[in-house]
């Protein structure tokens, strides 16, 4: 079997077979001409909406050849919201374009949880102040604990906070703080971090 019907085998695989997602791996093996039509199949599939498969696929296929339609079909409101954030996610990994945090905080706001856990995940840890406040309006009232679990994560990220870098007592404290039920915990937590950060 070719490297390119393995790709497309892919697409007919269900649930847990399709776990890992499309990797590295359905690519590698490719011909040049295969990947121009992995590509071409992955670009129809995304130009049809998307989804992060297929988004993050295009971008396996060739990053290069990708950003100018990825940001027309971002530009234009054609992909779901998924497709979305994948797409920002991409672009920002080939140029650190602050105006697609915008796209991520949008979807913080969204009445989907599948979206607001996606745009947690992956927005990347800029700490500036419009994500800064999403993020903390998140973390002060999601009610989904995996969605709130990233927003906690991803601004401990955006002010580099980790275990090694303030220590592991702090470091929890800051945390559970962020964690807790109590908003004034969370405030207090909010506070530790702007004094560090200052």
């Amino acid at each position: 079997m070719n490297a390119y019907q393995n790709f497309l085998d892919f697409f007919s695989m269900h649930n847990k077979e399709r776990l890992d997602g499309l990797s590295e791996s359905y690519f590698t093996d490719m011909t040049p001409q295969e990947r121009n039509q992995a590509f071409d199949f992955l670009l129809a599939r995304v130009k049809a909406g998307g989804d992060e498969e297929s988004m993050h696929g295009l971008f396996r296929a060739d990053a290069a050849r990708a950003v100018a339609p990825v940001k027309e079909l971002l530009a234009s409101g054609a992909l779901t919201g998924e497709a979305q954030i994948a797409a920002a996610w991409n672009l920002w990994q080939i140029a650190h374009d602050e105006e697609l945090l915008s796209v991520f905080i949008e979807f913080l706001h969204s009445p989907d949880e599948q979206l607001r856990e996606k745009a947690a995940y992956y927005v990347p840890a800029e700490l500036t102040a419009p994500l800064k406040t999403a993020l903390q309006g998140m973390i002060r009232t999601e009610t989904e604990r995996l969605v709130a679990v990233h927003a906690v994560n991803k601004l401990l990220d955006c002010y580099d906070v980790s275990k090694e870098s303030v220590g592991e007592e702090t470091y929890l404290g800051i945390y559970r703080g962020l964690r807790s039920q109590n908003l004034e915990d969370k405030e207090a937590a909010f506070k530790t971090l702007d004094a560090l950060y200052a």
